[in-house]
């Protein structure tokens, strides 16, 4: 190492130049992103989106369907709702109600969770009726519930493989649906908007 000032030779543990006293500065170790990169990302970049957050976002964009919305805004709104049910079921349950309380709480929370969910697909770049999915195991169950009442079926090995097909697509369509929602949105804008983790 060399001295700015003096041009001196320096062990590579001094802290100060034998000749002149200046203070050395050790070259900061080398990362994978580069300060310029670095400090980019940071001034662009918002910071995740809090529980109290998305609760306000959830509300204030009751009847949104387009633009995006971040993965932490999504989980944190499915945590809120969750919260919800819980909080209206025990209610149900010391008041005596059968699910009066709950069910009125599950349809308050039913559109803005579905707009919620329909910004996050678009954060990914996919149309917001992908929930749609969740039709096709009811789909199957009615078709199944019609077929046998329509054919008079009482035998129990066609129910045991109707079910088995049916719990099998309603995984299907559980694991599709949460890995859609677990992406990553597509960085900077797409076709549904800006990216809602920059600042712009």
């Amino acid at each position: 190492m060399i001295c700015p000032k003096c041009n001196n030779s320096l062990s590579d543990e001094a802290k100060f130049c034998g000749s002149c006293g200046l203070a050395v500065e050790r070259p900061k170790s080398e990362s994978i992103i580069s300060e310029e990169v670095s400090r980019q990302f940071e001034s662009d970049s918002l910071p995740m989106v809090s529980f109290q957050e998305a609760i306000k976002k959830g509300f204030n964009n009751y009847f949104v369907f387009r633009g995006r919305s971040t993965r932490a805004e999504f989980w944190w709104w499915q945590l809120f709702n969750v919260a919800i049910q819980i909080v209206g079921s025990i209610v149900d349950a010391v008041t005596g109600l059968p699910s009066i309380f709950g069910t009125l709480l599950g349809l308050a929370l039913l559109i803005p969770s579905i707009s919620l969910a329909t910004r996050r697909l678009h954060d990914i770049n996919k149309s917001g009726w992908w929930q749609l999915l969740w039709l096709l195991p009811v789909a199957i169950g009615i078709i199944i519930a019609l077929v046998s009442w329509i054919a008079d079926l009482h035998n129990w090995a066609f129910y045991g493989t109707a079910i088995s097909i049916l719990v099998l697509f309603t995984l299907i369509v559980v694991v599709l649906l949460i890995y859609l929602y677990v992406r990553q949105g597509d960085d900077g804008s797409n076709k549904y908007g800006e990216d809602p983790r920059k600042a712009y």
